[in-house]
């Protein structure tokens, strides 16, 4: 999907969004968490981004719609190794996971179109850009004499809507792709510290895709490559 032409729309509207959210925390020790929480949300004049696929050149416009509701559960826990075993007692894991759910009801004239073309159209469809589910983890070693911090972090995100097609053409979803950074941190003589660090290392293939028949398609396939830092650091005291 190289080459689109963005469009202005001057009849965009503000969204309003209303929140409702419960959370429960436990802090077992200092540094570790268990929590839980559950929200609920509401987009007044929600702005999403519409795909045209039959104008020349691919056109994308940004457009309100009338309604969309999101709602989820979040776990959170960070914990150290040591009850598993002492050996461990510099290592601690942390995870985030949400589970999403969201809707936007299609207006009566876009259904109609729609279903006039692919008569197995959905009435509704997820909330732009909202996975159905996120998987964030993360692995520290952390040695406080040797001045030594790594960090291995691990996500991954749910098939997610990104651009809403027109014209009956299938939605398009970009699908998981997941990805891996690791950071090492060392301190020396003193005030210095260098830190080392490799994002995306898995570089996983972002894909993009339509279904169609209950068939995938690949619209666009590519990866965005590794990234490999250093940095000298002095710290002022």
């Amino acid at each position: 999907m190289g080459g689109e032409t963005y469009l202005g729309n001057p009849d965009l509207e503000r969204t309003n969004i209303t929140n409702y959210d419960l959370r429960w925390e436990l802090f077992p020790k200092p540094g570790e968490l268990i929590a839980l929480s559950a929200y609920y949300k509401t987009f007044i004049n929600p702005i999403i981004k519409v795909y045209n696929p039959t104008a020349t050149n691919p056109e994308i416009q940004f457009k309100n719609v009338d309604e969309a509701i999101v709602y989820g559960l979040e776990f959170e826990f960070r914990k150290n190794l040591s009850f598993i075993s002492q050996k461990l007692e510099k290592f601690s894991f942390g995870t985030n996971l949400s589970l999403i759910q969201s809707r936007v009801d299609l207006d009566s004239l876009e259904l109609a179109v729609n279903q006039s073309l692919n008569p197995s159209f959905s009435e509704s469809r997820p909330f732009q850009g909202q996975s159905p589910y996120l998987v964030n983890a993360n692995l520290n070693y952390f040695h406080p004499d040797l001045g030594l911090d790594v960090t291995a972090s691990f996500n991954v995100f749910g098939p997610r809507l990104t651009e809403v097609s027109q014209a009956g053409t299938p939605d398009i979803y970009e699908q998981p792709a997941p990805a891996l950074d690791l950071f090492i941190k060392k301190d020396f003589a003193e005030n210095y510290s260098v830190r080392i660090g490799g994002k995306n290392l898995l570089n996983s293939k972002l894909l993009k895709t339509i279904e169609y028949k209950d068939v995938e398609y690949t619209v666009q396939s590519y990866t965005v490559g590794r990234t490999y830092s250093i940095t000298l650091s002095y710290n002022i005291q």
